[in-house]
């Protein structure tokens, strides 16, 4: 093979030369051997000092495939003689970087699968051992995802949980609202999450006396968390999950009167949906509901529209608007409506919050059904690391 094409296509120059090549039909590989020019000196690690060379041993590493066969680079690494710090080993090549098993083009290659493939279908793909893909893949999340981070910068967060397998345990994730990008990731969903997330923040140049507000569900060890790690910052409760505990409110309210009234089976989605997304059929229905006014679902429903429009009106008119709404749905006395008060009571301010600012966890909610994806992709992942890894990848693109 012309070792000077070779030597062309893989940008080798002074004090580096191709020595040999060597083709292996029966198994589809290629041996690239790189070695330096007899005399050459190399920096010390330490020091930097220029230094002559002890000694050296090949390394061999991935590379990108040459048509089908497989291309390997023997890459001669010198140990340097050094009259301060002594023999060191040196790694000065610009094809692969200490340690890894693959080029640096190679792991570009395995990075934009990652994206699209699980990483178990990667190693099926390049015939190569997934434990060293996920090594290479730790080292990328850690020196070029995590360590690019501002956290100087970060004042709004979005606390959120998504499962590493179904039914199974949790992980918390801690995203930036205004970035959308995955600020920390811990394992669990106890209120611990916010000291591990305040010292994260200490630890990489930040500061927790900057965070303004959290935006998360009305999980109990979430406000835990918050009071008790970062007590001067405001609390925003997600509306998707305000509105969730009121549509189960109305749910349970039709629940317990359908027994009665035999118009309102199978009628389930129609009070919880959207107007504008139900069908034609569906808004007849509810239109007819209403202007008879004679179920007590009916009534709730009602009160699930007025309590929506409170989001549209001026901050000024919020909290009287807000004891209104309360005033009126308990005059109705059901159950679970006066259950649902009593939980905007128990987060009370969190959820004016909610409807002055406008923040949602909208952007928490997205990343993860992103992630829920990869899991169902990879099937799972039996290392809890790997799925935290995966999450700070797949939340902060490049």
């Amino acid at each position: 093979m012309d070792l000077q094409g070779i030597e062309s296509l893989l940008g080798v120059s002074s004090p580096w030369v191709i020595t040999d090549t060597q083709i292996h039909t029966q198994n589809l590989e290629i041996d690239v051997y790189i070695d330096f020019e007899r005399g050459s000196k190399f920096p010390c690690p330490n020091c930097g000092t220029i230094c002559s060379v002890h000694d050296s041993n090949f390394v061999r590493v991935r590379h990108l495939d040459l048509f089908e066969y497989r291309c390997y680079l023997n890459i001669k690494v010198p140990r340097t003689n050094c009259d301060k710090d002594g023999i060191k080993t040196t790694h000065i090549d610009k094809w692969s970087r200490k340690g890894s098993h693959y080029s640096f083009k190679f792991e570009a290659l395995f990075i934009r699968l990652i994206r699209e493939m699980s990483v178990l279908a990667i190693s099926r793909e390049l015939g190569e051992p997934d434990n060293n893909l996920w090594r290479s893949f730790r080292y990328h999340v850690k020196n070029k995802t995590i360590y690019s981070f501002d956290f100087n910068t970060v004042t709004r967060v979005c606390v959120d949980e998504t499962a590493i397998k179904r039914g199974h345990n949790y992980v918390s994730i801690f995203t930036d609202y205004d970035t959308g990008h995955v600020l920390f990731v811990a394992d669990g969903r106890k209120k611990e999450v916010f000291d591990l997330f305040y010292g994260w923040l200490w630890d990489n140049n930040g500061h927790p006396g900057n965070i303004e507000l959290f935006s998360m569900d009305m999980s109990k060890s979430y406000k835990a968390g918050q009071r008790e790690y970062f007590p001067h910052s405001e609390v925003v409760f997600d509306r998707f999950h305000i509105k969730k505990c009121l549509n189960k409110a109305i749910n349970d309210v039709r629940n317990a009167e359908v027994k009665d009234v035999e118009s309102l089976k199978k009628t389930k989605y129609m009070w919880l949906k959207n107007e504008k997304n139900l069908t034609t059929t569906q808004q007849e229905k509810l239109s007819e509901f209403i202007l008879e006014s004679s179920t007590n679902t009916a009534h709730a429903y009602l009160l699930k529209n007025s309590f929506d429009q409170l989001w549209c009106v001026q901050s000024h008119a919020i909290i009287p608007l807000m004891d209104s709404w309360i005033e009126t749905a308990l005059s109705l006395t059901l159950k679970p409506i006066t259950k649902f008060i009593n939980t905007i009571y128990d987060h009370y301010n969190g959820i004016i919050m909610s409807i002055k600012t406008g923040v949602t966890n909208a952007i928490s909610e997205g990343l993860n059904s992103v992630m829920q994806l990869a899991r169902t992709r990879a099937r799972g992942y039996r290392n809890p690391q790997n799925f935290i890894d995966m999450i700070y990848f797949l939340g902060n693109p490049e």
